[in-house]
């Protein structure tokens, strides 16, 4: 499948869509429409990691095309974008946002969609939509329970961006990596989950997002489909003797 937004490759288990609408990455209607497309074909390929990252080395993501707010299409833009953000959230392997540069605004959104994060030190991150009298309600939403409330405000309200390093200072950015070895880097760290059995890394995946959605201290593991002759022992019994809960 050839895009014109994006760039897709594939290999050792690590599917990497790298964002390519110069100058900044700017999300539009079709760039999300390649993107949802792409993770469709990492789930019939088998990944069990998704790498997400920019072109070149100055930006991840520069946000939301602004030509795009206008009244007649930011209804359906924005059901498209948080159809987007909800199917990374609900991907059933882990997915990884590597800052290659600066995540504002939709861009960082995208990035938290993420199961996780890793940037260059030098990346600003934040969201400006105060600037421009708007508010970045999904962003609000995706910080909660990242970050301290009182950064939150700070951010949301504040508008400034921060730099990977202290992103990765509050908790916000997973691991550093450096521009000088970024590819590599990054392809590292996917390596630890593409190590691991794509029926459990599911099955952890879906658990956790279950969590997550119910704010519940403790989750039922989803059913598990035994269809797969390669998973090994039942991965529902594993996890509940794993942890200690029956």
């Amino acid at each position: 499948m050839s895009f014109e937004f994006i760039r897709t490759d594939s290999r050792t288990g690590i599917f990497t869509i790298q964002l390519n609408r110069a100058p900044v990455n700017v999300l539009h209607a079709p760039m999300m429409a390649e993107i949802e497309a792409a993770l469709d074909v990492a789930t019939r390929a088998q990944d069990r990691a998704v790498v997400i990252t920019g072109s070149g080395m100055r930006v991840f993501s520069g946000g939301v095309e602004i030509a795009d707010h206008s009244r007649e299409v930011f209804g359906q833009l924005t059901i498209d974008f948080h159809r987007l953000l909800r199917k990374l959230q609900d991907f059933p392997v882990p997915t990884i946002a590597g800052l290659n540069g600066a995540a504002l605004g939709g861009g960082l959104e995208l990035a938290l969609a993420c199961h996780t994060i890793v940037s260059v030190p030098e990346a600003k991150i934040g969201f400006p939509e105060i600037k421009l009298a708007s508010v970045a309600f999904p962003g609000i939403l995706m910080l909660q329970g990242r970050v301290p409330q009182s950064r939150i405000a700070e951010m949301l309200a504040g508008g400034d961006a921060m730099d990977g390093a202290e992103a990765h200072r509050i908790g916000l950015v997973n691991r550093l990596v450096t521009h000088e070895a970024f590819d590599a880097d990054v392809a590292a760290y996917a390596a630890q989950f593409a190590r691991h059995s794509r029926p459990v890394l599911g099955l952890m995946m879906r658990t956790l997002t279950v969590k997550a959605r119910r704010g519940a201290r403790t989750a039922e593991p989803p059913a598990v489909h035994r269809d797969d002759k390669t998973a090994g022992p039942d991965p529902s019994k594993s996890a509940a003797n794993a942890s200690g809960r029956g």
